[in-house]
């Protein structure tokens, strides 16, 4: 890994470069944008679209694989990414919702935002070059079905990417096949590292143990650095990049994951203000 991808959130701050900058913030509009209960539009952590691209810059990965394809913007902006960079991908990206599914959808079309109700395969097809897609292979289930699949084809991947479930479990879970299945000398980035929030506390408790399984483990800031649109922008969402694999054989125990879903539940209580043993005593 080289000096100036360590230093990603000092990269970051600097807002990469007038094109690629432009490349994600339209994909982004079109795969990443929320909407708030009052109507206002944000972008919802474009930032994490030009790490990746960084990545594909500097470590050239072919074989790539996304673990939460939400409405895409994570694995679409790796495709263009590739393509800017010439370099060639193979993208293979998980989710629980099937292309098909029709969700709440925010996205700008023509400079009108709105909210469609709509699925990934139509988005897609119709507001999304072809040519991106076409590197994609999209596959539908719980990762706890899924992951394991992989491991029984023996693919190794060079950059694996995971934002699915985060809660506990599921990123212990994600992050134990991520290991796995990543190729010498491969990366694993893992997105919402948010210790304000309890929907990133399964990141926060999973880094240190990654420690144990590569060389570097380095965590940076991200959500609204560039583009805006901050949930807590006094401590934002990070990143944390897993570098240098220390372990090249690996195995997954069943039963320790089972331990940890009794460790999802006990950090669930450990969260809630109910359960805290503070409390006020004015009126």
């Amino acid at each position: 890994m080289t000096a100036a991808e360590h230093a990603a959130s000092g990269w970051l701050q600097s807002a990469a470069n007038a094109e690629c900058r432009e490349r994600v913030w339209k994909l982004g509009l079109l795969t990443g944008l929320k909407c708030e209960d009052d109507g206002t539009y944000a972008p919802a952590n474009f930032e994490r679209a030009l790490v990746l691209d960084r990545l594909i810059q500097l470590r050239q990965p072919r074989r790539i694989l996304e673990i939460g394809t939400g409405r895409g913007l994570g694995c679409l902006s790796i495709a263009a990414s590739a393509r800017s960079h010439g370099v060639s991908v193979e993208i293979t990206t998980l989710d629980l919702s099937p292309p098909d599914l029709r969700i709440r959808w925010p996205i700008e079309i023509d400079g009108t935002r709105q909210v469609l109700d709509a699925s990934r395969r139509e988005v897609w097809g119709r507001h999304i070059d072809p040519a991106l897609t076409a590197v994609v292979r999209e596959v539908a289930g719980l990762t706890t079905r899924t992951l394991p699949a992989l491991v029984a084809e023996g693919r190794p991947f060079d950059l694996i990417f995971i934002d699915a479930g985060h809660d506990l479990y599921s990123v212990v879970h994600d992050l134990a096949y991520s290991t796995k299945l990543l190729a010498p000398g491969g990366a694993v980035l893992m997105d919402d590292f948010a210790p304000l929030e309890e929907f990133g506390l399964g990141t926060c408790v999973v880094a240190p143990q990654a420690r144990r399984f590569f060389g570097k483990v380095e965590i940076f800031a991200t959500e609204g650095l560039v583009f805006g649109g901050a949930v807590q922008p006094e401590a934002p969402r990070g990143m944390v990049l897993l570098t240098e694999p220390i372990a090249q054989d690996v195995s997954v125990s069943r039963a320790r994951l089972l331990a940890w879903r009794v460790a999802e539940f006990v950090l669930r209580l450990c969260h809630a203000p109910q359960f805290f043993p503070l409390r006020t005593t004015r009126p």
